[in-house]
């Protein structure tokens, strides 16, 4: 069968939209909450929000800038918005990204949440995997999973959740059942033999 050819006649249009790729819009909040919070425990207070630490490694992950990098281009942007915030320096992100509680947004779906749990090994490079290339030696590889969970309406990640590669399924499903905020109904949950058990069966229902 030979395949549809399709031919560009609105060049115009065309041009427009390649061009349009290349915008960037970078739009800050002024109402958002950029310095850190009295926790009311002892010891000072954290310098910045978690929302100011993930829109810095956000950024950091969109251009793979390094973390000096992200912390001038913030800098730049903020300088360009007007807004006379101060930047985390790379030790600061560094340090929070590991206890980072990171703030997922979405849209929702127009009813209630179908949910969808499923699980994904990846594997970690990094001085191990470089030194066994380099050397030799074990090769044994370093694996973690990631627990997701899926509006199966907008097929957006809702809740969210990486173990190492030693524990299972089952444990995780309170976790990403709790990332779902209270108000909102989730009228089933679906997974790949995640809640079989009856632990899990209780977890999930009444929406199982």
């Amino acid at each position: 069968m030979t395949p549809t050819r399709y031919r560009t006649t609105n060049w115009s249009s065309y041009n427009a939209a390649l061009k349009k790729r290349g915008s960037l819009t970078v739009w800050f909040d002024p109402s958002m909450l950029w310095e850190g919070m009295a926790t009311g425990r002892r010891g000072r207070r954290q310098s910045y929000s978690d929302a100011a630490i993930q829109t810095c490694l956000t950024l950091k992950v969109l251009f793979g800038f390094a973390l000096r990098q992200t912390t001038g281009f913030v800098e730049s942007l903020l300088h360009l918005a007007g807004l006379p915030w101060s930047v985390p320096d790379f030790s600061t992100l560094s340090r929070r990204q590991e206890s980072l509680t990171v703030d997922i947004p979405y849209r929702g779906s127009n009813g209630p949440l179908h949910l969808l749990i499923d699980s994904t090994g990846i594997k970690v490079e990094g001085e191990g995997e470089w030194h066994t290339r380099k050397h030799g030696g074990s090769k044994r590889r370093i694996w973690r999973k990631l627990h997701i969970g899926i509006d199966e309406g907008s097929m957006e990640i809702r809740a969210v959740d990486m173990t190492r590669n030693t524990v299972g399924d089952a444990p995780v499903l309170p976790m990403l059942l709790e990332q779902i905020p209270e108000d909102e109904d989730i009228v089933s949950v679906t997974a790949d033999g995640v809640i079989e058990n009856s632990s899990c069966r209780r977890e999930a229902c009444p929406f199982y």
